[in-house]
């Protein structure tokens, strides 16, 4: 125990005699950790934001959506035929599923105008039931009705961000008439702020209408994107899911041997899927910490084999009064130990306080990747101590006589 703190003083004065050197080996591992460090928490972030996205789109909620969904960039989007559903499928869900709220949309992107001005936004047409199944609400003016569905009245509800992009204000627009691709629309609503989706989109930036006036007066089709189901219980979602499915195929009439051309999701389902396309930023961020850890590591062997040249006569004199090899050897590892711990440590708190400033201004979740974290830690550490292994032998191997009359 006496000969390690010999050997961890020894190690600390050595490292304290040559701070510009010492610094450029920590700086080596700092870097990099730092780096790894706020990809992994963003990442993270991201992972926690998307959960609490889908877990807000309603409670037990199964999402039916036409044609097959894949992770393209990133991100679920709609391939194959996408016009399988109709609003008769709707109609059948809500017949079998009483005692659930259903709810169908049909969206699409528009130039809409008001004044002098105009901006792209996206059109939802829904049924009235969507406000209650996804958790919308309207913050001036009213919903629209069933009656005005099945009417196809013009009317609306605009989101925030279209106010913005109008340049209006929420007084100013709510019973006025907007201009929907050239199609008069009175506004009776003002929707709720509801912000990013988990597809990056901005939901303020939507205007609802009733589905039927969607599909009749400014689509002009006959099939819809989505029907939503939100379960009464959480134990009935594995029953309803199997439910929809077997009266889709049925209204479909798909036999036995053709797949689905629908996709059906609960919210596990949409997790597993938004988690799954986030696997090439964990791939990249354990890339970036392994090339990190190497890069750091080779520092730190630069740093302690010029160290071994430069005391060569300081080991000489010490194996004279004494100091075995495995003294030498281990001040040498004790060395590499702290350069490559403390460039460790101090990249983590450095990462860790981007991180925060980027979350606080973002709006972000700030997490703290444990899992990421303490492995990276352990291996950084662990790889500057190999790196240190050439130097530390070279430096036991000096022969004491030639290194004092060097």
């Amino acid at each position: 125990m006496n000969n390690f703190f010999i050997n961890f003083s020894q190690a600390i004065r050595s490292i304290s005699r040559r701070k510009g050197k010492s610094t450029l080996a920590i700086l080596g591992f700092l870097i990099g950790i730092s780096a790894t460090v706020v990809i992994a928490s963003i990442s993270s972030g991201v992972k926690e934001k998307t959960v609490d996205q889908i877990k807000s789109m309603g409670s037990n909620l199964i999402v039916v959506t036409a044609g097959q969904l894949k992770v393209v960039g990133n991100r679920p989007h709609q391939v194959g035929n996408v016009t399988t559903l109709t609003p008769f499928d709707y109609t059948v869900i809500k017949k079998d599923l009483p005692n659930a709220k259903v709810a169908a949309t049909q969206q699409n992107s528009f130039v809409v105008k008001f004044s002098d001005y105009s901006a792209q936004t996206t059109i939802i047409g829904a049924t009235p039931s969507l406000f209650s199944v996804r958790g919308y609400t309207v913050s001036m003016g009213r919903e629209f009705t069933s009656r005005e569905d099945r009417l196809r009245e013009r009317v609306a509800i605009i989101g925030r961000t279209v106010i913005q992009n109008l340049n209006a204000v929420p007084e100013q627009l709510l019973g006025a008439t907007i201009l929907i691709n050239k199609i008069p629309f009175r506004v009776i609503g003002i929707q709720d702020p509801v912000g990013i989706n988990i597809g990056g989109q901005d939901e303020d930036n939507q205007i609802i209408i009733p589905l039927n006036t969607a599909l009749d007066r400014l689509l002009n089709v006959t099939y819809i994107n989505n029907i939503y189901i939100s379960a009464p219980q959480e134990y009935l979602m594995s029953s309803y899911k199997d439910e929809v499915i077997r009266i889709l195929r049925q209204n479909h009439k798909l036999t036995d041997n053709q797949e689905n051309d629908f996709t059906v999701q609960d919210q596990s389902d949409i997790i597993a899927a938004q988690t799954k396309s986030t696997q090439t930023l964990d791939s990249l961020t354990l890339a970036l910490a392994m090339i990190a850890v190497f890069i750091g590591g080779l520092g730190i062997a630069a740093v302690l084999l010029v160290a071994v040249k430069e005391r060569t006569k300081e080991i000489g004199v010490r194996k004279s009064f004494g100091a075995t090899k495995q003294d030498i050897l281990m001040q040498f590892f004790i060395e590499a130990a702290i350069l490559s711990g403390s460039g460790t440590i101090f990249g983590v708190l450095i990462g860790l306080l981007i991180t925060f400033a980027i979350t606080f201004f973002t709006k972000m979740p700030f997490v703290v990747p444990y899992k990421i974290l303490i492995p990276l830690i352990f291996v950084a550490f662990l790889m500057g101590v190999i790196f240190g292994t050439i130097p530390a032998k070279k430096a036991a191997d000096v022969d004491p006589i030639r290194a004092i009359y060097s």
